[in-house]
């Protein structure tokens, strides 16, 4: 059973209703915002695509993260984020909401950055409403924070579009 289905489900039927389309893309959730939102019956009339984006590499290749962000902030920080969310519009074809987490779920910290600190943006393709949020879970179980980090992210997406 999906755990967000109720915000997901809103998500889906304002994105529709406002004629958008969804892209995401996720590091530390590896999916789990991705599955959420398509496992409502319907969500293909709204959800594009979603990229895993772990590794480096990955981010730049698909989303034109910059080496020099990258060494200069890290992959968790709100510099990435934003250059995840300019990748994604980039792809954009008509007006998108676009979301992006990077983070650190544990067990082990990374870039010296604290287990549970996320970043989490939010962006609609056509038009200049973006939000960055950065978030510390703590050091709690690792799946939690990927749940925490999905919540967050799907109320944030809703209070982002409510607005456009």
């Amino acid at each position: 059973m999906l755990k967000y289905k109720k915000l997901s489900r809103k998500l889906l039927e304002i994105c529709a209703k406002k004629n958008m389309k969804l892209l995401t893309a996720e590091s530390c959730t590896g999916g789990l915002l991705s599955a959420n939102i398509i496992g409502i019956a319907g969500s293909s009339d709204v959800f594009s695509y979603g990229f895993i984006c772990y590794s480096d590499e990955s981010k730049k290749r698909f989303l034109n993260v910059t080496n020099e962000t990258l060494d200069s902030y890290g992959a968790v920080s709100s510099e990435t984020v934003k250059q995840m969310l300019e990748g994604l519009c980039y792809q954009a074809k008509s007006k998108t909401l676009t979301i992006a987490i990077s983070g650190v779920a544990g067990p082990k910290r990374s870039e010296f950055k604290p287990v549970g600190l996320v970043y989490i943006g939010v962006r609609v393709s056509s038009d200049d409403s973006e939000v960055i949020a950065e978030l510390n879970f703590g050091d709690i179980e690792r799946n939690r924070i990927q749940q925490k980090s999905v919540h967050e992210a799907l109320k944030m997406s809703l209070d982002v579009i409510k607005d456009v």
